[in-house]
């Protein structure tokens, strides 16, 4: 099908200019000559405006977003040179009133306007005409190396490819119920092409063609799967589809109708409680003119939130309900089967916004968590996407140590399997001897407690990862455990983020070259806002030779989680440290106030670099007296680098000093 759709002025019949961006750059005239535009930063330029159509956008952030690495003043003189060329190859088509810049919309259509419309539909035909404009990734093949502009075309490709495949799910079982089986097996091995690890797939296929008699095809269907988990993640299919196979090698028959529902939807039910979160509606202490941000912001931070499998997030229809009710928290919170409330304000006073957030347990009277976030109102949208995505890490982490407070408290045969878990991430967490011990007895009675917690295997996962630096002459034993019991949870649900991300620190730890980026990048699809896999990717890209990158994803999740634990400041450092930023990167280890034996290597490490004799003096000191028979070579090569210039950098900088 055809990706240009026209718009006429039925008064003028003055052409019109088609934006495609999902997929690779391409624009159309309507009389169909080609948009004369030549350099990646004017396609990038064109390519931000069309997907953020809905706001302009000050010339400033543009210019910051595109050149951020020569200056302001270079920047912005960039910015009226692109503009100007713009402007004298084809005319208006970004509006400014002086300090504003937006997509004319008179002038021009969207493909990812309209995508995102059609995705808001139920109906078969309109969620067709959705995926027949989504012709691969967003800008797809468009490299502009400027970390402002890379972080946001992430995160934008991240949000258009979700959109996409829950449109295929939802496309794929409503041809189904309409008995349009063939087209709904070219929707599925569409999704499967987009990901061909991707279960819920597999899955559905299988049973299309069980349910059509093509039944070699659903076993071969059930082969592929098999390979393509093995391949990319080294794991075998979830027993949900090992029933259906077994079902249609055995010609038991049963329930062939059903098309398999989307990932998040075909986890193993679980017999543990996860603690509820009602986000009510914000109190808008603006004006109504503001009502537009104030939601918007309420429900990106549930949205966000529903990523957490460690929660269970109210819907926004039940939550919106109770505005301008009268309504005590715990009568909402009985009302709505909710411990955790969510309550909050919004005031914009020129180009200024103040949000107040509070974390209520309803039940107990109690304000567990309140945070004011104040902010310039450049952007009102990139404010509110900050505001909501640091409000969610933070919210999860509180409701956290909410339940863990409750946890501590009750007597040990009481505890169910999420309490088990809390209290094993406590002790894990000290990251001492006795209390990794600890926290892995902890996880093992979760699992006994709930076989099918997903998350249970995965920090046992991480436990016995944490036991391999107290336990080394059992290092491959316990690797190999810990291996099996993620891919374990991996297993029960296959849209659990915290498998994958723990399975990425094995494959790092194992020197894969593909393996881990592979698996952080399903696991933050999965959960974008998590801070540990944001961190999680910053740190494998550090060991990859993509500093610049890395620094990127930890700062990101600092934002995210203010509350980070110190190794993020760890991982920070040597990122920046392999950017011959040694500076910044002895300031970033300034906030251990415990460093370990691999801080001190590299603030040794950078005051070599840097050659102040004082500074050498006082870090080669202090490592010699934390580890007295601290090796170099040995240190150096249990560092899991994919990136030999890197490791010898580090080598040559320690070998100079100890």
């Amino acid at each position: 099908m055809s990706r240009l759709f026209f718009v006429y002025n039925p008064s003028s019949m003055a052409k019109t200019l088609r934006l495609n961006v999902l997929g690779p750059f391409h624009a159309q005239w309507s009389d169909g000559t080609a948009l004369d535009v030549t350099g990646k930063k004017i396609q990038g330029l064109l390519g931000y405006l069309a997907v953020e159509s809905a706001r302009p956008h000050s010339r400033e952030q543009i210019a910051a977003l595109l050149w951020s690495e020569t200056g302001d003043e270079r920047a912005r003189h960039n910015l009226r040179q692109a503009l100007s060329k713009i402007r004298r190859s084809n005319g208006a088509l970004i509006s400014s009133n002086g300090e504003t810049l937006a997509l004319d919309l008179e002038l021009c259509t969207v493909d990812a306007r309209d995508f995102e419309g059609l995705a808001r539909s139920n109906e078969v035909a309109d969620l067709e005409r959705c995926m027949a404009l989504y012709q691969g990734d967003l800008l797809d093949g468009l490299v502009l190396r400027e970390a402002l502009y890379d972080e946001w075309l992430v995160g934008a490709q991240h949000h258009f490819r979700r959109t996409a495949c829950d449109v295929i799910e939802r496309l794929a079982a409503g041809l189904a119920e309409v008995d349009r089986l063939e087209d709904a097996v070219d929707v599925l091995n569409r999704r499967v092409a987009m990901d061909s690890a991707c279960e819920s797939a597999h899955r559905g296929l299988m049973e299309i063609f069980e349910r059509v008699g093509r039944r070699s095809d659903a076993l071969r269907q059930y082969q592929f799967l098999t390979d393509a988990l093995s391949r990319e993640f080294g794991t075998a299919p979830s027993p949900e589809t090992t029933v259906v196979y077994e079902r249609i090698r055995t010609g038991g028959g049963g329930s062939a109708q059903r098309v398999s529902s989307p990932p998040e939807e075909a986890a193993v039910d679980s017999e543990h409680d996860l603690p509820a979160v009602a986000v009510l509606p914000f109190d808008n202490l603006s004006g109504p003119e503001d009502n537009y941000f104030v939601d918007g912001t309420v429900e990106d931070i549930i949205t966000a939130l529903s990523h957490f499998s460690s929660l269970m997030v109210i819907s926004r229809g039940s939550t919106f309900a109770y505005r301008g009710r009268e309504v005590s928290d715990r009568q909402v919170a009985t009302e709505l089967r909710a411990q955790f409330l969510v309550r909050g304000s919004v005031r914009r006073a020129g180009d200024r916004v103040r949000l107040n957030v509070q974390l209520l347990d309803a039940h107990a009277g109690s304000t567990l968590w309140a945070h004011r976030f104040d902010r310039e109102l450049e952007d009102v949208f990139v404010v509110q996407d900050e505001l909501s995505s640091t409000i969610v890490s933070t919210l999860a982490g509180r409701v956290e140590a909410a339940q863990l407070a409750k946890a501590r408290r009750a007597p040990r045969g009481r505890l169910d399997a999420y309490d088990y878990l809390l209290r094993g991430k406590e002790h894990h967490n000290r990251e001492t001897r006795g209390d990794t011990e600890a926290a892995i007895d902890m996880f093992e009675h979760a699992i006994e407690a709930d076989p099918g917690y997903a998350q249970a295997h995965a920090w046992l996962a991480c436990g016995l990862g944490m036991a391999m630096r107290f336990r080394p002459l059992e290092y491959d034993e316990l690797l190999d455990q810990a291996e099996a019991a993620a891919n374990r949870g991996l297993t029960l649900d296959e849209s659990d983020s915290e498998c994958l991300r723990i399975l990425a620190q094995i494959a790092l730890l194992r020197q894969n070259p593909r393996l881990p980026i592979r698996h952080q990048e399903r696991g933050l699809f999965l959960n974008p806002n998590d801070d540990r896999s944001v961190c999680a990717m910053g740190e494998i890209l550090s060991f990859a030779g993509r500093s610049e990158e890395a620094e990127g994803w930890i700062r990101k999740a600092m934002r995210l989680n203010p509350y980070h634990p110190p190794r993020y400041w760890s991982h920070l450092a040597r990122a920046l440290f392999h950017q011959g930023r040694y500076r910044d990167a002895l300031e970033a280890l300034q906030n251990f106030t415990a460093p370990r034996v691999r801080e001190l290597a590299f603030q040794v490490a950078a005051a070599s670099m840097l050659g102040d004799a004082d500074e050498i003096g006082k870090y080669v000191a202090g490592l010699r007296k934390m580890a007295p028979d601290f090796d170099v070579e040995r240190f150096v090569d249990t560092l899991p680098y994919g990136d030999d210039d890197d490791r010898a950098t580090l080598r040559d900088a320690l070998l100079a000093l100890v």
